[in-house]
């Protein structure tokens, strides 16, 4: 089989009227340095709702569920995460060891700018009972200020 290919080769190669020369190489050792090619994952969080969230934790998992790196949001939701190899990660928004959003990034430039909105506990926190009865005495106060306000004179004289 070795031998018909050869000829077939050698008979394709000089059918033009034309003799090609074939060069082989020797088996070795292929020399030189190896670069981890990195990339940087920046970009912008926000709420549902579009407002920037602050102070929330972003980490970037690999496949394996490995932390790659974890940066905390500016107060105009803005981060930038340290440097990692060309691959797909998903990156997660963290507030008090809580995942609250999370969104697949593929690396494959210098720099990925992405936009990820997470949700937030601030709902939650305005469904606690002490905080709506402690603003319906806020309303009332503030109602009862009025009323006093636009009775009478508002020179406060008699």
């Amino acid at each position: 089989m070795k031998k018909m290919l050869c000829l077939a080769l050698t008979v394709a190669m000089t059918h033009s009227g034309q003799v090609l020369v074939a060069q082989v190489q020797n088996p070795g050792v292929i020399t030189g340095a190896v670069v981890d090619v990195k990339g940087v994952i920046s970009g912008t969080v926000s709420s549902s709702v579009g407002r920037p969230l602050s102070d929330i934790t972003m980490q970037l998992v690999d496949a394996r569920g490995q932390s790659m790196g974890k940066t905390v949001s500016a107060r105009d939701g803005k981060f930038t995460l340290p440097a990692v190899s060309y691959d797909t990660y998903t990156l997660q928004c963290v507030q008090k060891d809580k995942v609250i959003g999370t969104s697949s990034v593929t690396l494959k430039a210098p720099t990925e700018s992405v936009k990820i909105t997470c949700t937030s506990d601030v709902v939650a926190f305005w469904k606690k009972p002490a905080v709506i009865a402690g603003l319906a005495a806020a309303v009332v106060a503030v109602g009862a200020t009025a009323f006093v306000a636009t009775s009478g004179d508002a020179s406060g004289s008699r």
